[in-house]
């Protein structure tokens, strides 16, 4: 059978051999593409101890069917490795927008595996089937700008450029991947995997194109439907300001588009307007909506205000996508430090750097410049921000000031009492360079990058990122141990700093769910289903499915839609409490209560649909479309969609429930494949051990539990953890009686907590005990070969 979104090829490189192999994509159809592609390849090929750094790692690039079919938000691109972020390095992945996965699939291939090391550094060039190996000695030590500039130049300005910078050539545990400027594949390092394999940039440029199924007027049809279905960045379907044609508004909302609200830098000013929905084209402002839904994400607006506003040119974003969710600026006042006025980022990408700057006083664009500054330089040096756990450890680490007792708990020396971390760690001479004083003592001194940094003065950021990661490696550092810790991220620092581990693991202040690694819309996302999900995967769980039906119409509203969808008798998927349990009841007024069948099946629905956007590719930023804007549909969207445009696409005819097993197939392989790696890990301590996914790796910090003058703790699992609270100096003010998820402080229940992961294994057919998928789940899914691999940890 001829399918459509396959190109059918997959390119292998082995950079120790030189050797430029293909094969064929149908071998892993199963599997889809993407991250799909990419779990399989590290289960076939890469055996438990490998480390990331190793020549034997992979790291795979993958695009998936609906890569470059011009459906909406098809974009995206994922990155598949061992990370280093851990200690232990664990599998996971990093997603990339822009155009570079389109443009590799307009090549025909159908990902990108890279094995070995090369002898010196290299760049690899696809131009369609031309494929080749090239000197990068020029690149070395480059940014991602000047390295993307050069080969642009050679390839062509069509060629669209996956770089590292220095961070990555320095093995910084916290370095990414870039591509088209500012689009990133984090992942907990995976610019270090390409570092350790000398491999500086791909280059790509394709001829091709992306066979369709189905017929154009079908296609047609059902992309103006999906188009319909769309709200604004995270599917955000009301907007955040009462407006005429709006039934329900959202201050939370990313649906920013208003009346007087512009892009101030562009030229001229474009006013973005009301930008309705499908069902309100008002004259004169939207006669065709689906040619301005680009208007509606005004996040220059939403993130930085009315200063946001008047700097942005537009909203930008990956190929396919009508939403934008990237802020493209124009900042004169950066071109005074050297840097370019013009950048684009979203979100956290704004403030890796910035987060540790001060505002200045009085200043209206401030925030901004510094936010700008940071994005320059950390899309240029290939630095992640760890979803912002890692500003949040450096402003900890140099602002507060240990106990006694935390010291005693911690076994650290007296004398480290009334210091900084900073201040304890770091020698006389590093202090000195920071701070301007050899106690790394406030007043700083103003010219140095500490007292820059309180200044809000934007060049201690071009300060501090030498200081960092060094060009030319850790040999010519000033500051060694400052940027041992700080380069290679909270894990590696609580690893070396416990004090950084116990932070992460009490204080609210942290952005740490567990294993030092950030939550990625955890407890604060409904509840206990945030949680769930952010116990499953190896890095913070860049999961925004349910996040994305926390705003829009009533909670009322929204709870009865997601019933119908997963506690219904009628559910027409695999995941449901038929008894009809509810599911988004987490409210300022109602606060937090005990987990229900109905939150778990969702959850369970929701990594299932990660996976499958993962390995198809589509945006889990944007999508899924489970709520729409229209008010003629209830604001119902439609579960079937990504089924659908599979179908289309490729031409498989498969239903939601099929494509769901599909996902599950999916997860689950890559359930086996953590806990492979870290029954490794397990048995090296001891060889009688065994890992115990439900103890071991679904968990969560001290700090959702924790209460003030609570002297117990959880498990101990990692550098800091298992000191009690009573000496953690933590003063957030919980609630003192036990009361699962009393009010809105998102306190959290143990037992409750422990029930819930019981109801989602129960959905998922993984044992309650180990948090393991049973013989019988493999078996449906058409994993039995894993049994073969870890026996001891499957169960009948």
């Amino acid at each position: 059978m001829r399918y459509g979104g396959w190109t059918g090829k997959i390119l292998r490189i082995d950079l120790s051999t030189g050797a430029i192999t293909t094969e064929e994509t149908m071998k892993y159809k199963e599997y889809l593409g993407g991250t799909g592609i990419g779990w399989k390849v590290l289960w076939d090929e890469v055996p438990p101890g490998t480390k990331a750094w190793d020549p034997e790692n992979r790291i795979v690039f993958g695009v998936g069917p609906l890569t470059g079919c011009g459906a909406p938000s098809s974009g995206r691109m994922v990155v598949t490795s061992l990370m280093p972020v851990h200690i232990n390095d664990l599998p996971g992945a990093g997603h990339m927008g822009g155009a570079w996965g389109p443009e590799l699939k307009y090549a025909g291939w159908d990902s990108l595996i890279i094995q070995g090391k090369a002898a010196a550094p290299v760049w690899i060039r696809i131009v369609d089937d031309e494929v080749s190996i090239e000197d990068a000695s020029e690149l070395w030590g480059n940014g991602t700008y000047r390295t993307a500039t050069a080969i642009c130049t050679e390839m062509g300005s069509d060629a669209h450029v996956a770089a590292i910078g220095q961070a990555g050539e320095n093995l910084c545990r916290l370095s990414c991947i870039i591509s088209d400027r500012h689009h990133s594949a984090g992942g907990g390092g995976l610019g270090s995997v390409m570092g350790s394999k000398n491999l500086k940039a791909i280059g790509v440029k394709g001829t091709g194109s992306v066979r369709i199924a189905t017929d154009v007027k079908t296609w047609k049809k059902l992309n103006y439907y999906w188009l319909s279905l769309m709200g604004a960045n995270n599917n955000h379907v009301v907007p955040m300001n009462k407006q005429p044609w709006a039934e329900y508004y959202d201050s939370a909302s990313r649906w920013t588009a208003d009346r007087g609200l512009f892009w101030g830098a562009a030229s001229p000013p474009v006013e973005t307007g009301y930008c309705t929905d499908f069902e309100h084209p008002l004259p004169g402002d939207c006669p065709r909506p689906q040619n301005k839904m680009g208007r509606r994400t005004h996040k220059g607006y939403k993130d930085f205000g009315l200063p946001g506003a008047n700097h942005t040119v537009k909203m930008n974003g990956c190929l396919h996508c009508p939403v934008r969710c990237h802020i493209a600026t124009d900042v004169p006042q950066l071109e005074q430090y050297g840097v370019s006025r013009y950048n684009e980022n979203t979100c956290t990408g704004n403030t890796i750097l910035s987060s540790i700057m001060k505002t200045v006083p009085g200043s209206q664009d401030s925030n901004l410049i510094n936010s700008q500054m940071s994005t320059n330089l950390t899309s240029d040096y290939g630095f992640w921000h760890d979803y912002g756990q890692w500003a949040v450890c450096y402003n900890w680490a140099q602002s507060h000031v240990m106990s006694a007792a935390e010291c005693k708990a911690l076994m650290l020396p007296a004398s480290f009492v009334g210091k900084t971390p900073f201040q304890n760690r770091l020698p006389a001479a590093e202090l000195a360079i920071l701070s301007g004083n050899p106690t790394g003592s406030t007043p700083y001194a103003p010219a140095s990058p500490w007292g820059k940094a309180n200044a809000g003065d934007p060049s201690a950021q071009q300060d501090l990122i030498k200081l960092i990661i060094p060009n030319g490696g850790k040999i010519y550092s000033k500051t060694p141990v400052f940027a041992d810790v700080v380069a290679n991220g909270p894990a590696y620092w609580a690893e070396k700093w416990p004090e950084i581990g116990y932070f992460n693991n009490h204080c609210t202040k942290s952005l740490s769910f567990k294993m030092n690694h950030a939550k990625h819309h955890g407890a604060e996302s409904f509840g206990q289903i945030g949680c769930l999900i952010n116990m499953t995967y190896n890095r913070d769980a860049m999961n925004h499915t349910h996040q994305n039906v926390t705003v829009g119409p009533p909670l009322a509203v929204v709870n009865q839609l997601m019933k119908e969808l997963f506690a219904s008798p009628a559910a027409p998927g695999i995941f449901n409490d038929p008894n009809g349990s509810d599911i988004c009841h987490t409210s300022s007024v109602d606060g937090y209560k005990p987990v229900t069948a109905g939150m778990a099946a969702f959850t369970a629905a929701c990594m299932v649909e990660l996976e499958l956007k993962n390995a198809m590719i589509s945006c889990d930023w944007t999508l899924p479309a489970w709520l729409s804007p229209l008010k003629s549909r209830g604001y119902r969207g439609d579960i079937n969609m990504h089924a659908d445009l599979y179908a289309a696409v490729t031409g498989d005819k498969v239903d939601l429930k099929q494509f769901q097993l599909i996902g599950l197939r999916l997860l689950t392989l890559f359930r086996a494949l953590t806990a492979r790696h870290m029954d490794y890990h397990v048995k090296k301590e001891n060889p009688t051990g065994q890992v115990n996914m439900r103890h071991d790796h679904d968990y969560m910090n001290d700090w959702m539990f924790d209460k003030v003058g609570d002297t117990t703790t959880g498990p101990v699992r990692g550098p800091g953890t298992g000191i009690p609270n009573a000496v953690s100096g933590n003063t957030d003010a919980y609630p003192a009686k036990e009361v699962a998820f009393q009010g809105t402080t998102q306190l959290m229940s143990r037992e409750d907590m422990e029930k819930a992961k019981e109801l989602l294994y129960e959905q998922l057919g993984w044992d309650r005990e180990t948090g393991m998928p049973t013989e019988a789940t493999l078996k449906k899914l058409g994993l039995s070969y894993v049994k073969g691999k870890i026996p001891a940890l499957i169960v009948a």
